[in-house]
Protein backbone atom coordinates (compact mmCIF):
# COMPACT_ATOMS: atom_id res chain seq x y z
CA UNK A 1 0.00 0.00 0.00
CA UNK A 2 1.53 3.30 -1.32
CA UNK A 3 0.11 6.27 1.06
CA UNK A 4 1.30 9.52 -1.14
CA UNK A 5 2.06 12.39 0.50
CA UNK A 6 2.45 16.19 -0.71
CA UNK A 7 5.26 18.46 1.66
CA UNK A 8 6.41 21.11 -0.26
CA UNK A 9 4.00 24.35 1.14
CA UNK A 10 4.13 22.49 4.50
CA UNK A 11 8.12 22.63 4.91
CA UNK A 12 8.23 26.02 3.35
CA UNK A 13 6.08 27.42 6.06
CA UNK A 14 7.99 25.35 8.60
CA UNK A 15 11.24 26.74 8.02
CA UNK A 16 10.39 30.68 7.20
CA UNK A 17 9.55 33.06 9.59
CA UNK A 18 6.56 34.73 9.82
CA UNK A 19 5.68 37.94 7.58
CA UNK A 20 4.07 40.01 10.47
CA UNK A 21 7.05 39.32 12.94
CA UNK A 22 10.38 40.34 13.39
CA UNK A 23 11.54 38.15 16.54
CA UNK A 24 13.48 34.85 15.63
CA UNK A 25 12.10 31.90 14.30
CA UNK A 26 10.63 29.53 17.08
CA UNK A 27 7.67 27.12 16.40
CA UNK A 28 5.08 27.38 19.87
CA UNK A 29 5.73 28.40 23.00
CA UNK A 30 3.06 28.49 26.08
CA UNK A 31 2.44 32.20 27.66
CA UNK A 32 2.78 31.99 31.31
CA UNK A 33 4.56 33.68 34.44
CA UNK A 34 7.83 32.14 35.05
CA UNK A 35 11.37 32.95 35.03
CA UNK A 36 12.48 30.32 32.62
CA UNK A 37 11.00 28.10 30.23
CA UNK A 38 10.46 24.39 30.59
CA UNK A 39 11.67 23.28 27.20
CA UNK A 40 9.98 20.44 25.61
CA UNK A 41 11.43 18.11 23.95
CA UNK A 42 9.95 17.68 20.44
CA UNK A 43 12.37 15.08 19.96
CA UNK A 44 11.67 13.06 23.28
CA UNK A 45 7.94 12.70 22.58
CA UNK A 46 8.27 11.85 18.78
CA UNK A 47 10.69 8.81 19.75
CA UNK A 48 7.71 7.84 22.71
CA UNK A 49 5.50 8.10 19.43
CA UNK A 50 7.52 6.17 16.40
CA UNK A 51 8.31 3.32 18.97
CA UNK A 52 4.21 2.97 19.45
CA UNK A 53 4.46 3.30 15.64
CA UNK A 54 6.85 0.69 15.18
CA UNK A 55 4.93 -2.15 17.97
CA UNK A 56 1.73 -1.57 16.13
CA UNK A 57 3.59 -1.80 12.35
CA UNK A 58 5.19 -5.18 13.81
CA UNK A 59 2.04 -6.41 14.92
CA UNK A 60 0.22 -5.34 11.95
CA UNK A 61 2.69 -7.36 9.93
CA UNK A 62 3.02 -10.86 12.13
CA UNK A 63 -0.56 -10.59 11.43
CA UNK A 64 0.17 -11.61 7.92
CA UNK A 65 -0.41 -7.90 6.58
CA UNK A 66 2.01 -6.14 4.10
CA UNK A 67 4.14 -3.90 5.60
CA UNK A 68 3.03 0.04 5.03
CA UNK A 69 5.14 1.75 2.65
CA UNK A 70 4.86 5.63 2.28
CA UNK A 71 5.52 7.70 -1.49
CA UNK A 72 6.48 11.11 -1.48
CA UNK A 73 5.33 13.97 -4.28
CA UNK A 74 6.91 16.56 -4.44
CA UNK A 75 5.79 19.78 -5.62
CA UNK A 76 8.20 22.62 -6.91
CA UNK A 77 11.84 23.49 -6.16
CA UNK A 78 12.51 24.58 -2.92
CA UNK A 79 15.07 23.26 -1.28
CA UNK A 80 13.45 23.11 2.31
CA UNK A 81 11.06 21.15 0.48
CA UNK A 82 13.48 18.62 -0.63
CA UNK A 83 15.61 19.00 2.46
CA UNK A 84 12.19 18.00 4.53
CA UNK A 85 11.28 14.75 1.95
CA UNK A 86 15.26 13.52 1.68
CA UNK A 87 15.53 13.60 5.21
CA UNK A 88 12.41 13.39 7.15
CA UNK A 89 10.62 10.22 5.32
CA UNK A 90 11.02 7.05 6.27
CA UNK A 91 9.92 5.72 2.35
CA UNK A 92 10.69 5.36 -1.26
CA UNK A 93 10.25 8.50 -2.87
CA UNK A 94 8.54 9.18 -5.92
CA UNK A 95 9.14 12.80 -7.20
CA UNK A 96 7.61 14.99 -9.66
CA UNK A 97 6.34 17.96 -10.11
CA UNK A 98 2.53 18.84 -10.52
CA UNK A 99 -0.06 22.26 -9.31
CA UNK A 100 -0.54 21.92 -5.62
CA UNK A 101 -3.98 21.70 -5.23
CA UNK A 102 -4.46 19.01 -8.02
CA UNK A 103 -2.40 16.23 -6.66
CA UNK A 104 -3.84 16.80 -3.06
CA UNK A 105 -7.08 15.96 -4.17
CA UNK A 106 -6.35 13.38 -6.29
CA UNK A 107 -4.56 11.60 -3.91
CA UNK A 108 -7.12 8.92 -2.63
CA UNK A 109 -8.89 10.75 0.95
CA UNK A 110 -7.93 7.37 2.82
CA UNK A 111 -4.14 7.29 1.32
CA UNK A 112 -3.90 10.48 2.27
CA UNK A 113 -1.24 10.91 5.30
CA UNK A 114 -0.59 14.57 4.94
CA UNK A 115 -4.48 15.25 5.86
CA UNK A 116 -4.24 17.84 2.82
CA UNK A 117 -7.48 16.76 0.79
CA UNK A 118 -10.59 18.16 0.71
CA UNK A 119 -12.66 15.46 2.53
CA UNK A 120 -10.41 15.47 5.29
CA UNK A 121 -9.84 19.16 5.82
CA UNK A 122 -13.63 18.89 5.50
CA UNK A 123 -13.65 16.17 8.06
CA UNK A 124 -11.75 17.91 10.52
CA UNK A 125 -13.46 21.15 10.06
CA UNK A 126 -16.66 19.28 11.06
CA UNK A 127 -15.03 17.53 14.33
CA UNK A 128 -15.27 14.21 12.83
CA UNK A 129 -12.13 11.46 12.49
CA UNK A 130 -10.23 12.25 10.03
CA UNK A 131 -6.13 12.11 8.57
CA UNK A 132 -4.59 15.30 10.41
CA UNK A 133 -1.77 17.36 8.83
CA UNK A 134 1.08 15.81 10.61
CA UNK A 135 2.48 19.20 11.97
CA UNK A 136 -0.49 20.53 13.55
CA UNK A 137 -1.37 17.07 14.94
CA UNK A 138 1.76 16.78 16.00
CA UNK A 139 1.39 20.41 18.00
CA UNK A 140 -1.32 18.95 19.54
CA UNK A 141 0.31 15.96 20.96
CA UNK A 142 3.15 18.19 22.23
CA UNK A 143 0.42 19.91 23.83
CA UNK A 144 -1.63 16.92 25.44
CA UNK A 145 1.85 14.55 26.28
CA UNK A 146 2.97 17.77 28.22
CA UNK A 147 -0.26 17.85 29.81
CA UNK A 148 -0.86 21.80 29.22
CA UNK A 149 -4.44 22.25 29.47
CA UNK A 150 -6.24 24.44 27.09
CA UNK A 151 -10.36 23.98 28.10
CA UNK A 152 -10.99 27.29 28.83
CA UNK A 153 -7.78 28.94 27.72
CA UNK A 154 -6.99 31.82 25.46
CA UNK A 155 -4.60 30.91 22.77
CA UNK A 156 -3.07 33.15 19.67
CA UNK A 157 -2.36 30.84 16.72
CA UNK A 158 0.24 33.34 14.68
CA UNK A 159 -0.54 32.40 10.82
CA UNK A 160 -3.56 31.72 8.85
CA UNK A 161 -1.83 28.48 6.62
CA UNK A 162 -3.95 26.04 5.27
CA UNK A 163 -1.87 23.20 6.11
CA UNK A 164 -0.66 24.79 9.95
CA UNK A 165 -1.90 27.59 10.88
CA UNK A 166 -5.81 26.60 10.21
CA UNK A 167 -5.73 22.86 11.45
CA UNK A 168 -4.34 24.04 14.97
CA UNK A 169 -6.55 26.29 15.46
CA UNK A 170 -9.30 23.71 14.81
CA UNK A 171 -7.83 21.41 16.54
CA UNK A 172 -7.56 23.73 19.76
CA UNK A 173 -10.69 25.76 19.95
CA UNK A 174 -13.29 22.41 18.89
CA UNK A 175 -15.18 20.31 20.96
CA UNK A 176 -13.86 18.08 23.45
CA UNK A 177 -16.98 15.78 23.77
CA UNK A 178 -17.60 15.72 19.43
CA UNK A 179 -15.95 12.20 17.77
CA UNK A 180 -12.65 14.16 17.19
CA UNK A 181 -11.92 15.96 20.34
CA UNK A 182 -11.20 19.21 20.26
CA UNK A 183 -9.02 21.96 23.10
CA UNK A 184 -11.97 23.75 23.94
CA UNK A 185 -10.26 26.66 24.17
CA UNK A 186 -11.20 30.33 22.92
CA UNK A 187 -8.62 30.84 19.48
CA UNK A 188 -7.45 34.15 18.18
CA UNK A 189 -5.93 33.97 14.67
CA UNK A 190 -3.18 36.70 13.62
CA UNK A 191 -1.57 37.11 10.26
CA UNK A 192 0.66 39.03 7.96
CA UNK A 193 -2.18 42.00 8.18
CA UNK A 194 -2.49 42.18 11.76
CA UNK A 195 -1.03 45.40 13.20
CA UNK A 196 1.53 44.56 15.65
CA UNK A 197 0.00 46.48 18.18
CA UNK A 198 -2.92 44.19 18.62
CA UNK A 199 -1.07 41.24 18.15
CA UNK A 200 0.55 42.44 21.32
CA UNK A 201 -2.44 43.06 22.77
CA UNK A 202 -3.58 39.43 22.21
CA UNK A 203 -0.33 37.88 23.01
CA UNK A 204 -0.09 39.66 26.19
CA UNK A 205 -3.90 38.07 27.13
CA UNK A 206 -3.32 35.01 25.70
CA UNK A 207 -2.74 31.31 28.20
CA UNK A 208 -1.18 29.83 25.09
CA UNK A 209 0.42 31.24 21.78
CA UNK A 210 1.68 29.30 18.68
CA UNK A 211 3.57 30.96 16.40
CA UNK A 212 6.74 31.07 14.18
CA UNK A 213 8.22 33.46 17.09
CA UNK A 214 9.02 32.78 20.46
CA UNK A 215 11.31 34.70 23.38
CA UNK A 216 12.16 31.94 26.18
CA UNK A 217 11.92 34.63 28.58
CA UNK A 218 8.80 35.32 28.23
CA UNK A 219 6.94 31.56 27.71
CA UNK A 220 6.04 29.17 30.31
CA UNK A 221 6.90 26.37 27.64
CA UNK A 222 8.86 26.63 24.76
CA UNK A 223 10.36 23.29 22.23
CA UNK A 224 14.04 23.66 21.11
CA UNK A 225 14.83 24.35 17.15
CA UNK A 226 16.09 21.92 15.64
CA UNK A 227 14.40 18.95 18.03
CA UNK A 228 10.95 20.27 18.68
CA UNK A 229 7.97 20.41 16.41
CA UNK A 230 9.89 18.87 13.77
CA UNK A 231 10.61 15.40 14.89
CA UNK A 232 6.70 15.45 16.05
CA UNK A 233 5.78 16.03 12.23
CA UNK A 234 7.74 13.23 10.69
CA UNK A 235 6.27 11.10 13.57
CA UNK A 236 2.63 12.00 13.26
CA UNK A 237 3.41 11.02 9.58
CA UNK A 238 4.05 8.34 10.28
CA UNK A 239 1.29 7.13 12.42
CA UNK A 240 -1.00 7.99 9.97
CA UNK A 241 1.16 5.97 7.87
CA UNK A 242 -0.30 2.59 9.65
CA UNK A 243 -3.48 4.20 10.12
CA UNK A 244 -3.95 4.40 6.29
CA UNK A 245 -2.69 1.21 5.56
CA UNK A 246 -5.18 -0.70 7.66
CA UNK A 247 -7.83 1.36 6.68
CA UNK A 248 -7.05 0.39 2.81
CA UNK A 249 -6.87 -3.00 4.08
CA UNK A 250 -10.08 -2.94 5.59
CA UNK A 251 -11.87 -1.52 2.24
CA UNK A 252 -10.23 -3.92 0.26
CA UNK A 253 -11.47 -6.58 2.61
CA UNK A 254 -15.17 -5.24 2.45
CA UNK A 255 -15.00 -5.27 -1.32
CA UNK A 256 -13.81 -8.96 -1.14
CA UNK A 257 -16.79 -10.14 1.00
CA UNK A 258 -19.37 -7.86 -0.87
CA UNK A 259 -17.75 -9.79 -4.24
CA UNK A 260 -18.27 -12.94 -2.40
CA UNK A 261 -22.11 -12.64 -1.59
CA UNK A 262 -22.93 -10.91 -5.12
CA UNK A 263 -21.25 -14.41 -6.44
CA UNK A 264 -23.94 -16.59 -4.21
CA UNK A 265 -26.91 -14.60 -4.54
CA UNK A 266 -25.99 -15.26 -8.52
CA UNK A 267 -25.44 -18.68 -8.15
Amino acid sequence: MAATSFMSALAARLLQPAHSCSLRPRPFHLAAVRNEAVVISGRKLAQEIKQEVRQEVEEWVASGNKRPHLSVILVGENPASHSYVLNKTRAAADVEHIDERRICNAVSPDKDVDGFHVINVGRMCLDQYSMLPATPWGVWEIIKRTGIPTLGKNVVVAGRSKNVGMPIAMLLHTDGAHERPGGDATVTISHRYTPKEQLKKHTILADIVISAAGVRQKAGYITPVPGGVGPMTVAMLMKNTIIAAKKVLRLEEREVLKSKELGVATN
